[in-house]
This record gives structure tokens, C-alpha cells and sequence, in this order.
């Protein structure tokens, strides 16, 4: 009896290596198609990478992105979310869902995200960017936006001259 049990562990961790394996395989292809601009087709490969491992959080992070270039907000966002819950401190996961809460129009949301993103990394000119963007836009705030657009731009991001020179005197 003894002899099955430990035949069967052994069988049970090769599979599981085996699949391992082959979900790092499928990440692969993902990756070469995604680059290729091959969008729906990485999303295709992400999922088969997803289905054989699935607390793989650079597949859920890599299938939101392709989610995000063919503009399925919806979809980027549930795998964000999933990508979060595997790796709570991801700050470039959190980063991306702001990104994707701004555009389905869940800006307080991404306010709270993009908010706990500077509060960790205070260098970092894209969240300072969105902020300012989600706080003209949304909340008309010329004031906190030009603060933060000014930052971006000390940061070393040009992006932020646009809003400079337009909004902020």
C-alpha cells in the first residue's frame, strides 16, 4: 500500500513539473506574439499558460496588457485584479489598473490606486501624470493637477509639457 502511495506522489509532482513547464512554454509564445503585435493571439496563449498555472501572476499581468492594446477594459481589469491578489505589492500591477480604472471611468478608484503608487515610489513620473490628469479632468482641481504635472515634468517626463503649457501658467 505504502509502495502505490509514494508511486502516485512521485507521478503527481512530474505532472505538476510538467505542467510548469509547459505553462512557461505558453508564456513564451504569448510573449513572441504579443511582441509581434499580435495581440488577440497572446491572450489566446496567456490563457493556456493561465489554465496550467494558475498563480503565474506575469501571465495575468502580461493578458491584461494585451486586454488594454485590443481596449477591453473590462477583461484588463478582472486579470489585474486576480494579478493583484497573487502579488499584493506589485506597484507596477497597481500603476497598470489605475491606468485601466481611468478609462472604464472609475476614477476615484484609480485616484485611490495612483495615490498609494506615490506613496511608494515618489519618482515615479507616470503616476504623477495620471493623477494630474484624473484631478483636471475629473475634479477640475487646476490647482493639485498643475502641482503634479510639474513634478512629472522634474521627473524628467516631457509628456507632462502639454498640460504645462495649456492649463498650468
Amino acid at each position: 500500500m505504502k509502495i502505490s502511495t509514494v508511486i502516485l506522489l512521485c507521478i503527481s509532482a512530474a505532472s505538476s513539473a510538467a505542467a510548469l513547464q509547459d505553462a512557461s512554454e505558453w508564456f513564451g509564445r504569448g510573449l513572441n506574439a504579443f511582441n509581434d503585435g499580435r495581440y488577440a493571439e497572446s491572450v489566446t496563449l496567456y490563457t493556456k499558460a493561465i489554465e496550467l498555472d494558475s498563480a503565474a501572476a506575469p501571465a495575468w499581468y502580461n493578458r491584461a496588457a494585451a486586454y488594454i492594446r485590443l481596449k477591453q477594459f473590462d477583461k484588463a481589469h478582472q486579470d489585474l485584479d486576480r494579478c493583484m491578489k497573487i502579488f499584493p505589492g506589485a506597484t507596477n500591477v497597481k500603476m497598470q489598473r489605475a491606468i485601466v480604472r481611468s478609462e472604464l471611468g472609475r476614477y476615484a478608484e484609480a485616484l485611490d490606486d495612483v495615490n498609494t503608487v506615490i506613496r511608494g515610489d515618489t519618482t515615479f513620473p507616470k503616476a504623477r501624470l495620471l493623477r494630474g490628469r484624473i484631478l483636471l479632468a475629473v475634479y477640475k482641481d487646476t490647482v493639485r493637477a498643475c502641482h503634479d504635472f510639474r513634478a512629472t515634468l522634474a521627473l524628467g517626463d516631457s509628456a507632462a509639457m502639454r498640460y504645462l503649457q495649456g492649463v498650468c501658467r
